[in-house]
Formats: C-alpha cells, structure tokens, sequence
C-alpha cells in the first residue's frame, strides 16, 4: 500500500464516522489531490423529489420543509471538507516522515551513526576509512619507531618490518558491523563508546636484525678518537678534547637490543640509543691530559737552582724544553724527559764543582807548597751524577720549580758521604786553616787550627810494603770510635790490634790511632821495619790519639804526602 493510497483510506474512513453520507458512495472518475485518478460521489435523491407525487401541504410547511433541506445539504459539504482537509495534513506528515526517515538512512549509509566515539575520538558520519585514519593519528602506537643515535641523526624501523601487526582496521570495522543503521534516528538520543586497547607485540628476532644492520654494520657509524695534546703556534700546548663517536662495541650489541626493546616494551616509541650502554669509547679522556698539559705548560717557566755554597746554578726552562720529547699519538703516557741530556747536564756540574779526586796546592810546614794529588783519600765535594740526574728528571716531570743542593755521593760499604765543611769551601778551595798534616817521609804530624798549630807528634806509618804501605792524598777524620780491635791481614800475615782511640780518616782502613807495641818509640825509619811498621795506619802516641779523638772535630782534612 503506498502513502496515497493509505491516505485514501484515512480519509473515507473519517467522513464515514461523521455521517455526512446517508447512503454508499458510488465512485466517480476524477483526480484526487493526490494526483491520482479517484471516485466522485453522486448526489442521491432527496425528499425533495418524493414530493412531487405527494399531495401539496400548508404553504407553511412546504417552506419549512424547504428551509430545513438546505441546512442539511449544507451540513454535509462542510464535513467532507474538514475530513479532507485532515487527511491531506495526516498524509502530507507520513510523507513527510518517511522521506526524513529515508533521508537518514541515506545519510548514514556506509557510514558510523551520529554520536559515535571510538577511544574518546568521534567518528560520527564517517567512513570507516575516514574513521581509521583519526583513531591511527591519535593512537598510543604509531606506524614506525624513531630511533635517535648519537651523532643526532635518526633513522625509522617501520613496525611492518617486526612483525608487528596492527588490528584497528578490524576493529572499526567490526565497531561499523555491530551498528543498526535503521535505527539511526536513535543515535541521537545515546552516545555509543567503542574502546580498545593497542597491543604491541612484535618479533625480537627482527627488530634484532634491523638494529644490527642500521647500527652496528652501518658504514656512516665512527669509531671514538683519543684526546690528545697539540702544541700551538705559540708554543704552548693545548688539550684536544676526545670525540666519542657512535660505533657500537660487537660484544656489547645485546646491551643494545635489550636498551630498546625495554623502551618499547614502556611503551616509548622514540628512542634515544645514545644513553645505551653499548659504544666504544675513548681510551684517553681530556680529564686524563689536563694535569699533563698543564705541566708541559710550565715547563718554560720552570727553575732548578742548585746550591754550591759560594755560587748558585740555576736550569732554566728554555734548557728544559730541549729535553723533552712529546708524542702526540701516545699523550697519556704524558711527556718523557731526555734523561741522556739530563745526564750530560749533570756531568757538566759535576767537571765544574766536584772537588773529590782534583790535585790541591798545599802549604807544608816544612817543604813549602806543593801538590798533593787525590791519592787513595777521600775529601773532597763528589756529586752523585746519577741520583742527581734522577732529581731533576723527577722535579720536571711533576713540573715543580725547586732550590736544592746536588746530591753528593755515599760510599755504599761505609756510609761515607763526600762532602765537606761547608765554610770553607770557596771558589778555589774546599778546605780552611783547619787541618791535620802529615809528612810521611819525615814521619811527623802536625795539626792547625784556625792558622795555628795546636797539636804535633811523631808517628810511624806502614811499612813501605805493596801491602802495607801508607798512600799520600787528602783524608778527612769522619769516623772514631774508642776501645776497639783492629783485625786484617797483609804480607800473608794476620793481625788483632787493640786501640783506645781509633780515628778513621780514610774508606781503605786507614787511621790515626795509639800503639802501645810501639813502646813509645816513634818518629825516626822506624816505619822501614817489618817489624814495626804499621799495616798501613797512623801509629802515635797514646796521649796524641786522645787528642784527635777528643779535640779534633770531625771532617777535618787530613794531608799526608810523601
């Protein structure tokens, strides 16, 4: 049945109810306000009509009767009308309605329904595509991971290429299927929600093998370079600071992989790899050169004064400079110091003030002045070239400035360190008026101080043997001890030798010490006597032994000479 014809119906069915027919419609052909072809009633036959067989009334009646057919007939015109009137408004509102109700349909076809929400988005009228394409662009996960390296630069890993596959299509579709679209008018009234949860899942195996051929196997990755130390035009010298790089350590790439799929696995899909630790990094840092620079900087400014009592010698850093040796390429192990050169320094001190070893003019008591050679004796300044040479390399390699004496040599067997009375050293002499003599060919000994004799005695020497002879040179009294036994051997013969005072003035055994064998015979050729010449030491008196180990102070020298 279509609208009209609905309509139709509607309408007849009204006039009927009011009784403005007394009688069946007979169907007219006409057009209906429809449109359509219709039926017309007929006019049926009043009384009117009967009439005119009847007999005639009162002219009072007839008029009466007249009167009260016209307000009949009148009556029923109106009530179709209204009856018509109604029908059109009810059939214009059904038309009205259906054509709205298709309307929607139409409007919604292939399309989600008003007031539609998919993870809080709305999707109302959209396609499902249009749908996918606003739920993906705000979705938690997105289309592909940004991967940040050290350098700054950034490289993407679609989520396709591990394995990841993404179910928003499925589900907005199966949200579309799920939703009545004949009963679109009512969403209107109700919002209707469609949540999900995004789960990431993907292959590790795969994410494992992008990484590695975009990070590990990647030709653009460098390798970290060394902090090293350059000298500048200006002769000075600067830190050059390392560079880290972004070249992955091959047994550390699993600290890599694990760094990122933690990241994912928090849900963060940029990820910065340059906090993974998993880089190579520099063996040498600007930190480890700072305190090397530094001192490479002070060199030039570096001073070393020795003192040598009457004079200074100071080591400049101009002189150092020339000493040093500097690889850039191996700047952690700092600078090196030419200990060659270092050592020629140190000869050069010592040729120019060591004493030790050096012939001296001395004025004799007796024979005027002469020379007396070194000897087999020990006075005298001696620098220990080689410890010397270690102080200063020691001093520039910590790049300290210092005001320090030479380091003087100590005989390793006895402690005797050569070194002297620090007063009287000059620059023509190491020794003053204060001294011990002794004339060996005249077999006597005298002792001045301050310029004046103070002391003589007569003594027998050693016997003129290979052995047991006394050699000439410059001793000095450093070692005395009182009641002791003096042992040894000479010529084949072995000897104990009790003393009171021993005095020792010389590293080869040689003393000034008392001889009761003697029986105060002294002085004289008494020495040419195997018997009783001495094994090589000073035999004197007892009294006069007492007095060098009572009176004479230590480090005096002693001259004896032939």
């Amino acid at each position: 049945m279509s609208h009209e014809d609905m309509a139709r119906m509607i309408a007849k069915n009204m006039a009927m109810q009011d009784g403005g027919f007394d009688e069946p419609i007979t169907p007219v052909r006409g057009v209906s306000d429809f449109g359509e072809e219709t039926t017309k009633p007929k006019k049926p036959k009043t009384t009117e009509t009967r009439s005119k067989n009847a007999k005639p009334a009162s002219k009072q009646t007839s008029k009466s009767g007249s009167k009260n057919g016209k307000k009949k007939k009148k009556k029923s015109s109106s009530g179709k009308t209204v009856a018509i009137a109604i029908c059109s408004v009810v059939g214009v509102m059904i038309v009205a309605a259906g054509g709205f109700y298709l309307w929607g349909m139409n409007s919604y076809k292939d399309r989600f329904l008003g007031n539609t929400y998919i993870n809080g988005i709305e999707v109302s009228g959209k396609t499902k595509a249009e749908a996918y394409k606003l739920v993906s662009e705000q979705a938690v996960i997105p289309k592909a991971i940004t991967v940040t390296k050290k350098d700054g630069t950034t490289f993407s890993i679609k989520l396709s290429e591990i394995g990841y596959n993404d179910n928003t299509q499925n589900l907005i579709t199966q949200y579309y299927t799920q939703q009545n679209h004949y009963s679109w008018f009512s969403s209107a009234m109700k919002r209707t929600d469609f949540t999900f949860e995004s789960k990431f899942k993907y292959d590790k195996a795969k994410l494992e093998k992008v990484l590695k051929r975009k990070v590990l196997d990647s030709q653009s990755t460098k390798d970290p370079e060394d902090a090293y130390i350059k000298k500048d035009d200006d002769n000075s010298y600067v830190v050059v600071k390392e560079t880290t790089g972004d070249a992955v350590e091959e047994d550390k790439i699993d600290e890599l992989y694990s760094y990122v799929e933690n990241q994912l696995d928090d849900g963060s899909f940029d990820v910065d790899i340059s906090k993974a630790d998993c880089y190579k990094k520099p063996a040498i840092t600007a930190d480890m050169l700072e305190e090397t620079c530094k001192k490479l900087n002070n060199l030039n400014d570096i001073e070393i004064t020795f003192d040598f009592i009457y004079t200074t010698e100071t080591l400049t850093g101009d002189t150092i400079m020339d000493w040093i040796t500097f690889d850039e390429d191996n700047a952690e192990a700092g600078y090196t110091v030419d200990e060659d050169k270092a050592m020629a320094y140190v000869e050069d001190l010592a040729d120019k003030y060591d004493t030790f070893g050096k012939d001296r003019e001395f004025k004799t008591t007796k024979r005027g002045t002469i020379t007396i050679s070194e000897g087999q004796g020990c006075y005298g300044w001696w620098i220990d070239q080689q410890k010397t040479c270690d102080l200063i390399v020691d001093l520039v390699e910590k790049g300290e400035s210092a005001e320090t004496e030479p380091v003087y040599y100590v005989n390793p067997d006895s402690a005797y360190e050569y070194t002297c009375n620090k007063d009287w050293r000059t620059a023509d002499k190491d020794y003053g008026n204060t001294y011990i003599e002794v004339d060996l060919t005249a077999q006597h000994l005298w002792y001045y101080k301050d310029g004046k004799l103070t002391m003589e005695s007569d003594i027998v020497s050693g016997y003129p043997s290979k052995s047991r002879n006394t050699p000439g040179g410059v001793y000095k009294l450093w070692y005395k001890e009182k009641g002791k036994t003096l042992r040894g051997s000479a010529d084949g013969q072995s000897y104990a030798s009790y003393v009171d005072y021993w005095n020792n003035v010389s590293t080869i055994g040689i003393g000034l010490h008392d001889a009761s064998w003697q029986n105060g015979n002294f002085g004289g050729e008494r020495y040419k006597s195997s018997t009783w010449g001495s094994h090589g030491c000073i035999n004197m008196p007892l009294d006069k032994a007492k007095y060098v180990y009572e009176k004479i102070d230590m480090g005096t020298p002693v001259f004896m000479y032939w």
